[in-house]
């Protein structure tokens, strides 16, 4: 599960990856009572232990056997009693991502409850991923009970998203009270808290967006130190949300809500004492805000105090947009949801995001469990959002299980059951293509022309360059905003996503999509790389110059070549990003080759050696060239 910033809503330069990873089998029980839920040996019980704890910690007691050898190794018998340790399982964790290939890691170091991850990919825009190992409980703590009970004079949050937090459950997380408390595990409330920002209305998440930025480069950067981080900011807005019954939280009222909940931040380092939304009695400042610290962090903060609400001038996020306001007080700062951000800049995003979610989202191999897995997200209530999401993902999924089809397939015998195999695959793939985004009928190109059926790939392909061709196409992050606006004025996102969206065509390494680029993928998975991915319009040209070849059309074919190569040599980053250019200038080498044109074939080679080592083909580059050479000698 996905959490910190990013799930929260939040897309700053500055936010973090975070993850959160439970074992589905692994169930943690608040009362020996609730034992008889789960199935042994299926499920691996715990019973959660709070005596002699301080508040919001936890020992787990394990009541049934563990057969993986490494967890088994996570295990401390305490007399006679058997207990996962926090400390060593944050170890196993360690232990095995630094041992993982697969995305390749250059680094792992325990960082609190989390392993923090580098990758090895220098391409890659995240290099740093909190990866927190967690357990799962579906039940409801009973030192948690007292916020359930609480007083809402205000109705917040409402009765039925209590409801709902009760029945997900919580987390336990591995980390201590203190360093040395390798037995205890921290309660995390990580999904409840997700669910609570989501209920914020526009001005509640706005204020809570402003603190945070406020702590990073104000609070944190002035005083040079990290004790405060980004849950106490969230606790406060929480506890003043929860308990200003007078303040009105209003767009106009921005700022006065900020500074009351500056105020309380304070108040809280005033006093040592933050106590958490859930479990007051757990003061999430009991060591962290103390001593020379403490008096050093509140002697800060009031100092930005007595500027008053001015201090947010210290931010340069904020006084880019406020000096203007202060110098022209004929502008004003738009806060409004519909002025925040423009139409197509949301569309853009929004797509982005359904697209990398729908990458993650599927388990390549392993068609049973993405049925499931559908079938448990139509069990809820979906926004429009998770529904388009679910169209996306049903469309990847239908590609895949036609891959899967056609792998069982052998291409040189039309046999009936192989023949009823080939239908099935080209039945799933043209479904695929109506569900999913303008670019994916290229899937269906290419399975046409891997079972040579030459013409109906040509035909496929004349679709999607006549689609690809308008020019309000939104291709990454690249628009023509004019057009875009007039021809989606009043479209659904659901078609926005089947007729507007083009997007590069990912070509998983666990299944072979043409013959002449498995040496590519095979190269490239070995250096941990899940997939190729190639622009759309170097696809079309390449499957126009295979197909015509192999019909024989010379003609076709060669005018197809030059289309390509002019492609790479005068597109400015609109068609082919500069991190897919090996790949392209390496297809165009591929071609040439097919096609008889050694020379230009060498040099095509070569440029894709000199580009960006994205997808890490150098190997496959070169051993191409040297199968070149050895063929002209």
């Amino acid at each position: 599960m996905n959490s910190g910033s990013r799930r929260e809503g939040f897309r700053l330069p500055t936010s973090d990856v975070d993850l959160m990873v439970w074992p589905t089998d692994f169930k943690v029980i608040c009362d020996i009572s609730q034992k008889g839920i789960y199935h042994i040996p299926r499920h691996i019980v715990f019973l959660m232990e709070c005596d002699d704890l301080p508040s919001g910690f936890v020992r787990l007691k394990v009541l049934s056997p563990i057969k993986d050898a490494d967890l088994r190794r996570g295990c401390l018998v305490i007399n006679n009693t058997i207990y996962m340790s926090s400390a060593l399982l944050r170890n196993i964790c360690v232990r095995c991502l630094q041992n993982a290939h697969i995305p390749p890691i250059s680094n792992c170091m325990s960082h609190g409850p989390s392993c923090t991850v580098f990758t090895a990919n220098d391409e890659v825009i995240n290099k740093e991923t909190d990866i927190v190992f967690c357990l799962q409980s579906h039940h409801w703590p009973p030192i948690a009970l007292q916020w359930v009970q609480r007083s809402r004079e205000k109705g917040w949050p409402s009765e039925s998203l209590v409801s709902e937090i009760l029945n997900g459950g919580f987390h336990v997380v591995p980390i201590g009270s203190t360093p040395a408390d390798e037995l205890e595990w921290r309660i995390s409330f990580s999904r409840a808290e997700q669910k609570i920002v989501y209920s914020m209305n526009h001005c509640q998440f706005l204020c809570y967006g402003l603190f945070k930025i406020f702590l990073k480069e104000v609070i944190n950067f002035q005083n040079n130190t990290h004790v405060l981080c980004s849950y106490f900011i969230k606790t406060s807005v929480f506890w003043i949300i929860q308990s200003k019954m007078s303040l009105a939280w209003i767009p106009e009222n921005l700022l006065s809500c900020f500074w009351e909940c500056f105020k309380l931040l304070i108040f809280f380092v005033h006093t040592g004492e933050c106590p958490n939304f859930f479990i007051p009695d757990n003061n999430m400042f009991r060591l962290k805000v103390t001593g020379s610290v403490q008096t050093s962090l509140f002697s800060h903060l009031y100092n930005l105090y007595c500027e008053g609400i001015s201090c947010l001038l210290l931010s340069p996020t904020f006084s880019n947009y406020l000096c203007k306001v202060i110098l022209n007080r004929t502008l004003r700062v738009c806060i409004d949801e519909s002025s925040i951000i423009s139409t197509i800049q949301l569309d853009i995003s929004l797509l982005n995001e359904l697209y990398s979610f729908t990458l993650r989202q599927i388990y390549i191999t392993d068609f049973a469990l993405n049925m499931k897995r559908i079938e448990e997200m139509l069990r809820g209530r979906l926004t429009l959002y998770q529904t388009v999401s679910l169209q996306c993902i049903t469309s990847r999924l239908l590609r895949c299980a036609a891959l899967l089809v056609q792998g069982n397939c052998n291409s040189n015998n039309f046999r009936n059951k192989v023949y009823y195999k080939y239908k099935n695959a080209s039945f799933l793939l043209k479904l695929s293509a109506k569900f999913g985004f303008m670019s994916d009928i290229l899937y269906l190109a290419m399975y046409f022309y891997r079972t040579f059926r030459y013409e109906q790939s040509l035909r496929c392909l004349q679709k999607a360059q006549e689609r690809i061709s308008v020019s309000f196409i939104l291709s990454e992050c690249h628009v023509n905003p004019d057009m875009y606006r007039h021809c989606v004025m009043g479209m659904s996102l659901f078609h926005k996503v089947r007729k507007t969206v083009v997007k590069n065509i990912t070509l998983e390494n666990f299944f072979t999509y043409i013959n002449e680029l498995v040496l590519e993928q095979n190269i490239s998975g070995k250096k941990g790389h899940l997939a190729l991915q190639i622009p759309p319009l170097v696809m079309i040209h390449m499957l126009f110059i295979l197909n015509h070849h192999r019909l024989g059309d010379t003609v076709r074919s060669q005018q197809s070549l030059q289309d390509l190569q002019t492609l790479l040599l005068y597109d400015d980053g609109i068609y082919v990003h500069p991190y897919l250019r090996d790949i392209s200038w390496q297809i165009l080498g591929i071609c040439q080759q097919i096609c008889g044109d050694c020379f230009r074939a060498l040099e095509s080679y070569q440029y894709s050696l000199k580009q960006r080592p994205y997808h890490k083909i150098h190997q496959a580059t070169r051993l191409r060239i040297n199968t070149l050479v050895n063929e002209e000698i």
